[in-house]
């Protein structure tokens, strides 16, 4: 692959395409899968300890050595078969966390860079290198961040760092010399104090579960995003129905098989199991065997129509390794990639096939023909003509040039109310339009300005024109609808685009008879919540009140005024209805959090935590009050060598922190040496952490690690400084 696209494109892969991306993952089968040519050597053959920092490293040491082809990784197929030839840096460091069981409230599955180094920020564990001001001392275990030039904001790399070899860096990294896994421990670029190095992800990692948890490489996760799909008791849509499954419901997936043009997944459901129909399904996250499985190829059209000498391409879901075949290629030809290009006349079927199936597309190509052959207009307004599917040029000419003009390029503009006939010549062949010019401006529909907005040159356009002050009423001439807002075609200061008819209020006049009307939205369409607390749902535009629904109250309830209340951690969806329009919002909620799942504290100290989420008190308690204190407000206190666990209760949930307590002491601090002996002193009951020693005179004493060394007769005390602490001991050479 390309380097340089790839180190550059590695910052570009939002993590909104990530979840996106999942409507278009391919069905494989574990033959399948060698079958797609990209390498699958390097097996994980670490085994966890259930130390995650340790164990992410060890995964990654398994893969050194591993390398791309021109096909992809298995890495980017791990994290989604559409993204297996994508920049992969990122993908290894989310294959490794996942093979380890890191939790994604550590490291979170990412395929940006930059993505990933926001998310580190946002939770508070993010620390700049020291080239870029920082002061901190990076771990193993921690997620390295490099870039490649521009602003230290951006990062364009990443890898795992396996510890400190000094200065440099001993990092484990993907997508990096020779687009491998390679192993760095004393490279130049890769030290504390190199400006490639732009700052530390540090994994809030926690501790791992006392017990083992499922395999994730044995299921997958789907969510049905239909109501009522049907657990059948075979893979067949003629077989007896054991249950329906309701909208928003997460299956899990332990095996596939492909009937009768569905995807069928095997699956409980209510201490039933059975198959369902995966094509009514979003896939989550998950793998079989290290394999994803996907739908049959599905079309964006099912029929295209072209002018001879003009392309359209069929775009595919599900369409990983497709093949693309005109079934008459003198009509129209397609390439590989699905675009098609009409030759002559005629109609065929373009077939695109995949490994899971096939999807046929109707082509019309046609003759040369005007794009209107009647059409519309007022007075000062314009309309254009164009003569498709033709490359010679067009003459234009107007029969009364008193009602509307037409230039060389066919833009008709109406000058008078009538009728006018508007004529293309091509060659010998000839085409008419009929133009009919209003003068009334009441067919037009008036909207007024609530606020300053700008006229933009195409609905869904982020190019401005001019801004359009507050209170300023507007002519529109055509409206159309995006995802959310309504859209409206109007001019302002001799510029025509389009304004975000949601910022105006209607005032009057119709369209040709017709009313439009703007359609309501949701300002948030997803929410991440914790248990008990509120959202309140904002519908926009709505032309009357609407009423709500929870779709599993279980999980979350709304009331007749919209707000959201997280009554079980889970997923569920809230609706919104207004007349015949029904909007969703999908809910997540979350239990409580505690802001350190372990602090280390020497003795004397105190720390704060927090509790994010839930309402009401939280109930603070030590679970070994001896070592370390907790008081109403969550401020431990360290009492004394040895380890505490503090929990918080809140809305039913029992959160921990594990608290270990340290108390550095030497193992003696008072020693008698003759000169030429030597002893060693030893730190106890310390993080473990390198401790500073330095001796109050060298001419009597050395010190070196802890290894004293007598000189000659006299005094001298040894310092050691670790953990914070001071520690002395005082030493006599006879």
């Amino acid at each position: 692959m390309n380097k340089v696209i790839r180190k550059t494109a590695s910052y570009l892969l939002i993590v909104t395409l990530v979840f996106t991306a999942f409507a278009g993952l391919q069905f494989v089968s574990s033959t399948e899968a060698q079958a797609a040519s990209y390498p699958t050597g390097y097996p994980n053959t670490y085994k966890n300890t259930g130390v995650y920092a340790d164990d992410i490293i060890g995964v990654a040491k398994t893969q050194v050595g591993y390398r791309e082809n021109s096909v992809g990784t298995k890495y980017g197929y791990w994290y989604s078969p559409s993204f297996v030839g994508m920049p992969w840096c990122a993908m290894f460091v989310s294959w490794c966390a996942n093979k380890a069981k890191v939790p994604q409230s550590a490291i979170k599955k990412y395929a940006s860079c930059s993505a990933e180094v926001a998310w580190f920020k946002s939770i508070g564990r993010w620390h700049p290198s020291k080239a870029y001001g920082g002061d901190y001392t990076p771990k193993k275990g921690d997620v390295v961040f490099y870039r490649d030039g521009g602003s230290s904001a951006v990062s364009t790399h990443t890898g795992i760092l396996a510890g400190l070899n000094g200065n440099y860096l001993d990092v484990i990294e993907g997508n990096a010399t020779n687009e491998s896994v390679t192993h760095y421990t004393t490279n130049a670029a890769r030290t504390l104090t190199n400006k490639y190095v732009i700052g530390y992800g540090n994994p809030k990692y926690g501790q791992a579960p006392a017990v083992e948890e499922k395999e994730p490489d044995s299921y997958e996760k789907w969510q049905v995003n239909v109501d009522a799909l049907m657990l059948r008791e075979k893979a067949t849509t003629s077989s007896d129905k054991l249950a329906s499954i309701g909208y928003g419901e997460l299956l899990e997936v332990t095996k596939f098989e492909l009937a009768g043009g569905y995807l069928w997944g095997y699956t409980n459901y209510k201490n039933k199991a059975g198959w369902c129909a995966l094509n009514y399904c979003d896939y989550i996250n998950g793998s079989i065997g290290g394999d994803y499985y996907q739908l049959p190829p599905k079309a964006n059209v099912t029929k295209i129509s072209l002018c001879v000498g003009e392309s359209k391409k069929i775009k595919l879901t599900n369409g990983l390794g497709a093949t693309f075949t005109s079934s008459d290629k003198n009509v129209a030809k397609v390439t590989k990639k699905g675009k098609v290009q009409g030759l002559k006349a005629g109609n065929i079927t373009v077939k695109c096939k995949t490994k899971t199936g096939s999807v046929s597309v109707k082509v019309e190509v046609i003759k040369p023909h005007i794009n209107k052959t009647s059409a519309i207009s007022c007075i000062g307004d314009s309309v254009t003509l164009k003569i498709l599917g033709v490359k010679n040029a067009v003459k234009w000419s107007s029969s009364n040039k008193k009602i509307a003009t037409v230039n060389s390029n066919g833009k008709v503009t109406s000058i008078a109310k009538g009728t006018v006939t508007i004529t293309a010549k091509v060659g010998s062949t000839t085409y008419k339009a009929k133009i009919k010019i209003y003068k009334n401006p009441k067919t037009y529909e008036n909207f007024t300005t609530s606020k300053a907005i700008y006229l933009r040159k195409a609905y869904q356009s982020n190019v401005k024109l001019v801004q359009i002050p507050k209170g300023k009423t507007l002519k529109i001439k055509e409206v159309k609808y995006s995802d959310t807002l309504t859209w409206g075609k109007t001019s302002y200061k001799s510029k025509t685009g389009w304004i975000e008819l949601n910022d105006c209020k209607y005032k009057n006049g119709s369209f040709m008879s017709k009313v439009y009307k703007v359609r309501p939205y949701l300002a948030k369409t997803e929410k991440k919540m914790y248990l008990q607390n509120t959202y309140a749902l904002e519908v926009k535009s709505a032309s009357a009140s609407p009423t709500y629904a929870s779709l599993d109250k279980k999980v979350a309830t709304v009331n007749s005024k919209g707000v959201v209340t997280g009554t079980k951690k889970g997923v569920t969806y809230v609706t919104a209805t207004v007349g015949k329009t029904v909007l969703k919002c999908k809910i997540e909620v979350d239990n409580p959090i505690i802001s350190e799942e372990s602090v280390n504290l020497l003795k004397d100290k105190t720390k704060t935590l927090k509790v994010t989420g839930g309402n009401g008190t939280v109930i603070w308690k030590s679970l070994n009050p001896e070592i370390a204190s907790v008081d109403v407000k969550g401020v431990v206190t360290a009492k004394k060598y040895g380890e505490a666990t503090i929990t918080a209760a809140r809305n039913g949930i029992t959160l921990k922190c594990v608290v270990k307590v340290f108390d550095p002491k030497l193992s003696s601090t008072k020693l008698s040496l003759k000169a030429g002996e030597t002893k060693t002193l030893t730190v106890k009951q310390s993080t473990g952490e390198k401790s500073v020693w330095s001796t109050s005179a060298k001419s009597i004493v050395k010190v070196s690690s802890g290894k004293i060394t007598a000189i000659k007769a006299g005094k001298a005390t040894i310092t050691c400084k670790v953990d914070g602490a001071t520690l002395h001991c005082e030493v006599e050479v006879k």
